[in-house]
């Protein structure tokens, strides 16, 4: 495990701050543990975040499974619907926009065939 400097970015092995010791960086900053506990709580936040964004594009996805499963839903309405959880997937995940087309496109082709 590593701490990194809050200034410049260069790492440092979290051994030698034990005992709460700090040391000066090559930048001239000195570093704490303290950047490293506010690191964590960064990266739980925004983790957090992440999984709250996967909630809602999964309701999106479950909403438009079952219009397709239990429902008399025109098949261009749901082609529309389809749409908006492409573009919300890609709104939410941009570097991840490919996973729609192999996870939900594949799955909604799937429920199309089997249920309609």
């Amino acid at each position: 495990m590593s701490v990194r400097c809050p200034k410049c970015g260069r790492e440092y092995d979290v051994t030698l701050f034990e005992f709460g010791r700090s040391l000066v960086c090559e930048c001239c900053h000195t570093v704490t543990m303290e950047g490293m506990t506010v690191w964590n709580e960064i990266k739980k936040i925004l983790a957090d975040e992440e999984e709250e964004n996967i909630r809602k594009l999964q309701r999106m996805v479950d909403r438009v499974c079952s219009l397709i499963v239990a429902s008399d839903y025109p098949e261009v309405d749901i082609e529309l619907e389809i749409e908006k959880v492409r573009d919300r997937c890609r709104e939410l995940f941009p570097d991840k926009s490919e996973l729609f087309e192999m996870i939900y496109a594949s799955r909604f082709k799937r429920l199309r065939d089997q249920f309609r």
